[in-house]
């Protein structure tokens, strides 16, 4: 099993807290309106391993 980690998505209508303040982490200060969490290109999840949907391309059983 692999930690993944997820790519925050920068929206202007945004919260500049509520995702920070979900995952316990300090705000970055800009909006962030989604946390992307799978294999879409445009914002893939990351594995120790590499990029989610290169992961699964690698091994999709």
């Amino acid at each position: 099993m692999d930690r993944l980690t997820n790519t925050i998505r920068p929206y202007a209508w945004g919260s500049t807290t509520a995702i920070a303040e979900l995952l316990g982490v300090a705000p970055s200060g800009e909006p962030q309106a989604e946390m992307w969490m799978g294999a879409h290109p445009g914002a893939p999840s990351r594995t120790g391993r590499g990029a989610l949907h290169d992961v699964i391309d690698a091994d999709p059983e």
